[in-house]
Parts: C-alpha cells; sequence; structure tokens
C-alpha cells in the first residue's frame, strides 16, 4: 500500500533504531482502532525488512490482542491469519482463535455452523487455505441474492460443500447449479434495495410501481447500478415488468426525469442519475465545449428541459452558422433544432439565407438529409435564388424521396418547363437501374393533376413487363414494398393489364413471371389477372419448369448429394461440439456454425426444387425456325453491319462474358420468339436476326 501520514512517520521512528521507541509508537497506534489492519501489517513488514523480525513478531501479537479486546473481528480474523502464516505464536491456540473469529465475523450466517464443521479450521493441514474456501462459501450462503449475466437475480437455496455446488433459484429456473469456484466470476452479489433484488422479492409491488411512476422506476434502476446504463441494460433490468409492446410509451415518459442525463450518440449512448440541480449546468458545460453536431444531439434530447435552457441552447444552435469549419448540412440542421425550440421565424430565416449565400444550393441539398429539411431548402432556394428552376432541374436528378418529386416536377411545370421534366423521365426509363427511386415514384399515383398526367402517359405494357423483371433485382431491393403495391391489385399493374396491355406483351410477361422471385404473392397475382385479361394465353400452360443441359443436372445432382451426404452432416456435428463448449450467447463457434448449417440447408432445398422442375434441353434437336432456350442467334446491326452471337440457356448455364444468356433475362426477352429477319433492340441499338441454330457451347 501507499505511504500514509503515520507510514511515513512510522519509518522515522524506525530509522531512529530504538525498540523503546518503535514500541511506544506501536502502542499509540494501537489506541486509535485496528479498523485497518492493512496499515499495520505494511508497518510490521517494514520493520521485518529493517532486520527487526523479533520485535515484529511482538508488535503482531500485541496488535492482535488488541483487536480481540476491541472486538474488531475482521481485523482480528486478518492479524491471526498473518500470525499463523508467519509462524508467530502457537499454532494450535492461533487455529482455535481463527475460528473464534470467523464466528464472530459471519454471524448470523445460515450455513456457518455446517461450513465449520466442514472445514474445522482446528486440525485442517492448511489452515489458511481452509479459511479461503470457508469464507468464499460464507459469502454464497443460503438467503443471499446474486445477478447472473443471461439469467437475471436468483437467491441461493443450497450451498452443498461436499459436492462444491451452490443451487440458485432464478425467475425463470429453479435450483440452477453453479460450481463454488465459478462464483466469484459470475455471480454479482445484489445488496438489500438493490432494483433487481426487490424485482425477485417483491415482484408485484415493484411492477405496480414502473407503471405507475416510469421516471421513479428509472432513477431506481440508475441508482441500483451506480454507473451509467444504455437503454438495452435498463430495458434487461426491466425485464418482466415493462411489455414489449408498451416498451415504447414507457421509455418516452420514464427519460422525462429531470435527474437523469443522456450521453453518448448513436448505439453507444448512455444515461445516468445525478443530484437534483446539477442537470443544466452539466449541459452547459457540454454544450460551451462542444461541436455544432454535438450541440444539436445534446438539444435534441435535452429539448424542453427548462425554459432557460432552451434559450440558452438556441443561441448556441444558431451562432454555430458562423463557424467556417461547420458542415453546410449540420449548420442547416442546427437551424432546425433551433427551430423546435422556440427560436423565432426571423432569426432562423436570416441564419438560413447566410447558409444558402456562402454554400450554396447544390451543397446544402447534397448535405441535408432529412427530405422534410430539404423541402425547406427548395422553398427558400425558390424565394432567394433568381436561376431556382436550374437548381431544381438538377435536383430532380438526384431527388429519391416520392414527395420531393412531385414538388420538384410540379414547380418546373408550374414554370412552362414542362420539358425539363420529359427530358428527366426519357433518362429514368431508358436507364431505369441508374434512377430506380425515381423509376418507382413514376410508377405511384401523384395528386399533382399535371404531374399525375405526365407521368401517365408513361404507364405503358412494356414498362409493366420490364418492371416485373427490374422489381427483382438489387438495386430495387430498398423500394420492395413500395414495388409490392405498384404490382398489386390496387397498383398500376392493374390499370394497365386491363386497358394497355397487348396479347404479345401479355405472354412475354406470362414468360417472364415463370422465373423464381422474391415478390411470390405479386407475381401468381399478375398471372392470374393476365391469363383473365387474355383468355386465350389459359390454354397455353404456364410452364414451370427450369431449362436445364443434361450436364447441368448431373453437376447439381451431385452438388445436392455431397451438401446432405457431407456438409451438412459435418456441420452438425460441429453444432454439438461447439454447444459442449459452454455459454452459447458468447460461442463464436457454435453461432458459426449455426449460420453456416442454415446456410447448407437452404441451399439444399433450392436445389431440390430447382431439380424437381428441371426440363432437359437438348440443342441437337431443338426447333430452330424462331429463337428458343437452346439457340445460338446471329445477329446484325442495322447501322454499321457490326455482328453478335448470342446463346440462349437456362439459368444455371448463363454467362454473359461468354455470350451465354439465361431464358428469363431482359436481353434474352427480346430475343425469345423472334425468326430470321425480324428487326429487335438489344443492348442499346437494333439488330436483325441473321441466323437461328443449334446453341453453340463452350467447352466444358
Amino acid at each position: 500500500m501507499g505511504a500514509t501520514p503515520w507510514l511515513e512517520e512510522w519509518d522515522a521512528v524506525v530509522a531512529g533504531g530504538t525498540a523503546t521507541a518503535i514500541e511506544e509508537a506501536w502502542l499509540a497506534r494501537l489506541e486509535r482502532g485496528v479498523d485497518d489492519p492493512e496499515e499495520l501489517l505494511e508497518a510490521l513488514r517494514r520493520l521485518r525488512a529493517a532486520g527487526k523480525k523479533t520485535l515484529s513478531a511482538t508488535l503482531l501479537e500485541l496488535a492482535s490482542e488488541q483487536a480481540l479486546a476491541d472486538g474488531r473481528w475482521e481485523a482480528r480474523k486478518r492479524l491471526l491469519a498473518e500470525q499463523l502464516r508467519l509462524g508467530v505464536g502457537e499454532a494450535s491456540a492461533l487455529r482455535v482463535a481463527l475460528e473464534e473469529a470467523v464466528r464472530q465475523s459471519w454471524a448470523g450466517r445460515p450455513s456457518l455452523a455446517a461450513l465449520l464443521a466442514h472445514f474445522r479450521l482446528p486440525e485442517a493441514r492448511k489452515p489458511l487455505e481452509a479459511l479461503e474456501q470457508l469464507e468464499l462459501w460464507l459469502a454464497h450462503d443460503v438467503g443471499d441474492v446474486f445477478l447472473m449475466a443471461g439469467r437475471g437475480p436468483g437467491r441461493v437455496v443450497e450451498a452443498n460443500p461436499q459436492l462444491g455446488v451452490l443451487r440458485l433459484d432464478f425467475e425463470k429456473e429453479r435450483r440452477v447449479p453453479v460450481p463454488i469456484e465459478a462464483a466469484p466470476k459470475y455471480l454479482t452479489p445484489l445488496p438489500v434495495g438493490h432494483f433487481l433484488r426487490r424485482r425477485l422479492e417483491e415482484r408485484e409491488v415493484v411492477a405496480r410501481e414502473v407503471a405507475a411512476d416510469p421516471p421513479g422506476a428509472l432513477a431506481a434502476v440508475l441508482a441500483s447500478f451506480g454507473r451509467p446504463l444504455s437503454a438495452g441494460e435498463i430495458r434487461t433490468a426491466l425485464e418482466g415488468l415493462v411489455s414489449a409492446e408498451g416498451w415504447a410509451a414507457w421509455w418516452n415518459r420514464a427519460k422525462r426525469n429531470p435527474r437523469v442525463l443522456a450521453e453518448g450518440n448513436g448505439t453507444k449512448v448512455t444515461y445516468r442519475l445525478v443530484g437534483e440541480g446539477e442537470v443544466s449546468a452539466e449541459i452547459r458545460e457540454s454544450f460551451s465545449s462542444g461541436t455544432l453536431a454535438q450541440r444539436i444531439e445534446l438539444a435534441r434530447r435535452h429539448a424542453g428541459r427548462s425554459s432557460g435552457l432552451d434559450v440558452d441552447m438556441v443561441a448556441a444552435l444558431l451562432a454555430g452558422e458562423g463557424e467556417a469549419n461547420e458542415p453546410a448540412g449540420v449548420a442547416w440542421e442546427a437551424t432546425a433544432v433551433a427551430a423546435r425550440l422556440g427560436a423565432s421565424a426571423e432569426g432562423v430565416s436570416a441564419v438560413r439565407t447566410a447558409l444558402l449565400a456562402r454554400h450554396g444550393a447544390a451543397l446544402l441539398l447534397r448535405e441535408v438529409g432529412d427530405a422534410s429539411q430539404r423541402d425547406e431548402v427548395l422553398q427558400l432556394v425558390r424565394l432567394a435564388e433568381p436561376k431556382w428552376s436550374e437548381v431544381f432541374a438538377e435536383q430532380l436528378r438526384q431527388e429519391t424521396n416520392p414527395k420531393l418529386l412531385t414538388c420538384l416536377a410540379a414547380e418546373l411545370i408550374g414554370a412552362g418547363l414542362a420539358a425539363r421534366v420529359e427530358a428527366f423521365l426519357d433518362e429514368v426509363f431508358l436507364h431505369p437501374q441508374r434512377y430506380p427511386a425515381a423509376l418507382v415514384w413514376a410508377c405511384e399515383p401523384c395528386d399533382q393533376h399535371e404531374v399525375e398526367a405526365l407521368l401517365d402517359r408513361r404507364r405503358s405494357g412494356p414498362l409493366l413487363v420490364r418492371l416485373a423483371d427490374l422489381a427483382e433485382r438489387r438495386e430495387f431491393s430498398p423500394l420492395r414494398a413500395r414495388l409490392r403495391e405498384i404490382l398489386s391489385a390496387r397498383g398500376m399493374a392493374a390499370a394497365v393489364i386491363q386497358g394497355r396491355l397487348t396479347l404479345e406483351q401479355g405472354r412475354r410477361l406470362l414468360q417472364l413471371l415463370e422465373r423464381p422471385g422474391e415478390l411470390g404473392e405479386e407475381r401468381r397475382w399478375l398471372a392470374r389477372a393476365v391469363a383473365a385479361r387474355f383468355p386465350e394465353l389459359r390454354a397455353e400452360a404456364v410452364d414451370e419448369s427450369i431449362p436445364m443441359l443434361a450436364s447441368t443436372v448431373a453437376r447439381l445432382q451431385e452438388e445436392l448429394r455431397g451438401l446432405r451426404e457431407r456438409e451438412i452432416p459435418a456441420v452438425l456435428k460441429a453444432i454439438q461440439v461447439a454447444r459442449e463448449h459452454g455459454d452459447l450467447s458468447e460461442n463464436f463457434e457454435y453461432h458459426a456454425a449455426r449460420a453456416r448449417q442454415e446456410y447448407l440447408s437452404a441451399r439444399a432445398a433450392a436445389l431440390q426444387d430447382d431439380l424437381a422442375r428441371a426440363r432437359v434441353v437438348d440443342p441437337s434437336t431443338v426447333d430452330t425456325g424462331e429463337v428458343r432456350v437452346g439457340t445460338t442467334v446471329r445477329l446484325v446491326a442495322v447501322e454499321g453491319g457490326e455482328e453478335r452471337r448470342v446463346t440462349i440457356l437456362g439459368p444455371y448455364e448463363g454467362n454473359p462474358e461468354q455470350g451465354i444468356l439465361s431464358h428469363g433475362a431482359e436481353a434474352a426477352q427480346q430475343l425469345l420468339g423472334r425468326q430470321v429477319g425480324e428487326e429487335v433492340a438489344f443492348d442499346g441499338g437494333r439488330f436483325r436476326v441473321a441466323a437461328i441454330t443449334a446453341a453453340e457451347l463452350p467447352p466444358s
């Protein structure tokens, strides 16, 4: 231990060298009490280091007797243990005295008598080791309550030193065994009054308190743990007391506790309890030293805590505009937060006008992430910028929010610039994968009459056929919920099928829908709707088969056999081995093996389904009167004479780099059914079908 003032005095006395002075100094120290035996033991260690071992032993005995006289049993126990360690005094008497010190210091423990009888300190071969084990058991005695990660609070119901096992009753499990050696690592003691202990012992009472007073319950949780907690940790502490459905409402009420202060950002936000009147001072201090982004977060978190604080935060937020190093988007966001805190409209407008002048509309629109705030930027641009239409036309190409796309188009049309909107739509429909959000917007109903009329003219049969394919592509996955609506009986698809789809387009759409995809329900509805619109197509059986070469079928069968007979059994064995390693919540090998097993099982199921629908294609027997699966097409450009050779096979053989297209690919759909001499749009150009032959397969 470090040098205390008394130890420094002691060192000086020891350096003087007289035994009488040392003994007098020791007795004077003992008169002050022996509550801190570690200081006394450190003094004796220094005395022995100075070569006075005999005197040190005498003074140790004096300290031990003083602890007995004062009834300081913890100190007495520690000093007796040191006597035994150093061999100071008669060993048998020391053992008996040590057992009595344990009896007194742990008085009232339910298992004290049984544990003393089990460990038998007076006869133990290694009394200090026996003492350590004895006190470990006494610290985890019957009736004590502990927290165990993953199980919550639990009470010790059995302490069995013969088996070396504790048993605890948790809220959802009874008599859970815990080896005594693991207890210090996995069991955290919960003192009387701790929230989790009350949850175990007074569940109904605590549940009523939590429901009636969320702010008070949150304070009780934070006070019990005595450290900052994340929202997840708080929710875990309230497990079973607040329902999943009611959590959001309860949490919003609880956070209003004026003594609860949130710190950090994003997923690292923690909450701590502070004294009355300290919160505002801490927030002001954080505001004064924080960046503008940190001030924004603090303002959002503490808005409404006090009117005076709100006024100060507004001033700090609006002042941030003047800091040249602050990003444009952050500075604009600060004005939005300031407005919500009650800043004057004139003050916010002045700062925003200055931001527009400093950074320009393009940068502001690019950096402002929230759509409602981009709307406000556009409103300011409309009023303040003479060339606002150029800004709007450019933003039309960048925007992804459907409401803002409509507003931008409506403003441009209203200003007589419908041609700019038309040019943008031409680009969207020509390159839909560059503008996925704009294409989806163009297929949805619009509440602006002029914009709706312009969009409706483009909602045609070819668009529906193309959209059914695009909807399954990766670029459109974030928009899939809206695509489901468009391709349902409630969306654009119904109107197009009813009045704008031709028989040939319907046939191509049905062919496209044969391919598997994620929008299963919508695809099935589309197929039924097309068949209802064109009864003559009902006779054409919907081919759900998957074309494959014979070699492909053999390859997939071999892969499926390998999955079932080798890979899946191996990973199941790995899961079993990993499960035996213990706690699954921290078992990386177990979770990795489970993820691998799920992947392999899904792959096997998909292969089995596809093989069940396999249709073997033999290119040597395919009718080459028109382009079919299993044919090679020679295309000649209408202008320039460029030649292209394209082979059409099934999805498992597709390899665009080698000129082999899957029959379901958009480019292949443009060719299927064509005959020699027909012109076709292909890969951005116009080509004439010059020849159709049996498929030319690359060497295996």
